[in-house]
């Protein structure tokens, strides 16, 4: 039986590894597949809101998730925010990502992740990563930066192609050219740390799930990065919500979903 996760470490679990896996040092630095772009179809739509559940593999709640998605100009701002379960009289630590994307192509512009952790003892932890991706210069790269409890950090990174940014996956994945036949990688660049790696996913076939957002067709899409594997479950019909996501620590299930004025 696995331990329940603690509200400490629940932050770090969601987004640090939300989208793919930790990264090996192996990984970061050597491609293990020729990769390709992967965008097929745009579907989700300007003040879209998803709402999920977030609980553990005994299915035990950790806490809530919304994922929303805005138009500015001619780019989406995708946005996501998550918050642990409170207990008692302790404040939930929080975390807020927003990426900016191109609305075709959803190669990235950069983002901004402010996270404020309760550890066990009860003292916040605050920690704000920003990183800027230089896609007009002779080489591709991309700066990123942090400050935990004051201290600054940063570094730069010069990306491979077919990139996107780990941060976006729960989008990434919705724009897949869906089919029982489907397979690619492309790279998935993480800023919190600085790396990137080879991503392979696959549609390997349709489920039907129940959630509480109601009974959904989906494609189970299989995510791979080196020797681990997770699964996502989208639903079939646009705008191709995930349903479902589990990263091995903890999973998402879809709530509701409606649409911002």
């Amino acid at each position: 039986m696995r331990n329940r996760i603690t509200t400490a470490r629940l932050v770090t679990i969601i987004l640090g590894g939300m989208a793919t896996l930790a990264l090996s040092a192996c990984e970061a630095t050597t491609p293990t597949a020729s990769t390709s772009d992967v965008v097929d179809e745009v579907a989700f739509v300007d003040g879209e809101r998803l709402i999920y559940e977030l609980v553990n593999v005994q299915g035990d709640p950790l806490g809530s998730g919304v994922l929303t998605t805005r138009v500015k100009g001619s780019r989406f701002v995708l946005e996501q925010h998550y918050e642990s379960m409170a207990t008692g009289d302790s404040t939930p630590s929080t975390d807020h990502v927003t990426v900016a994307v191109d609305m075709t192509t959803l190669r990235p512009f950069g983002g901004l992740r402010v996270a404020a952790r309760i550890d066990n003892d009860g003292d916040t932890k605050n920690e704000i990563y920003e990183w800027v991706y230089d896609v007009d210069g002779d080489v591709t790269g991309m700066g990123h930066s942090s400050t935990i409890n004051g201290k600054l950090d940063g570094g730069q990174l010069e990306l491979r192609e077919h990139y996107y940014d780990n941060e976006t996956s729960l989008w990434l994945w919705r724009t897949l050219p869906f089919s029982d036949e489907f397979e690619a990688n492309y790279v998935s660049v993480n800023p919190l740390d600085g790396k990137q790696q080879t991503v392979k996913v696959q549609t390997p076939s349709t489920e039907t799930i129940e959630v509480q957002a109601g009974t959904f067709e989906v494609w189970r899409l299989i995510v791979r990065n080196g020797r681990s594997l997770r699964s996502a479950w989208i639903n079939v019909e646009a705008p191709h919500e995930v349903v479902k996501w589990d990263n091995g620590d903890v999973i998402f299930r879809l709530q509701r979903s409606e649409v911002l004025d």
